[in-house]
């Protein structure tokens, strides 16, 4: 996992913060927009949750029972 993910999720959470104050100024449809946003940096925040607990695990090790 490298730093580019993160800084995707950084400017996912800027685009995202932008969208809500356009939604705060009066634009109805920013709020679609905003709300998109952040299902897209829970998928990719979870992404990354995923790839940490792999590299955490010690090699050899069986992943865990679902």
């Amino acid at each position: 996992m490298g730093a580019e993910k993160y800084d995707e999720l950084t400017r996912l959470v800027a685009e995202a913060r932008a969208q809500y104050d356009e939604f705060h100024g009066g634009k109805k449809v920013a709020a679609m927009r905003a709300r998109k946003l952040l299902q897209q940096i829970k998928r990719l925040a979870q992404e990354c949750r995923i790839e940490i607990q792999e590299l955490k695990k010690p090699k050899g090790e069986a992943p865990p029972a679902p």
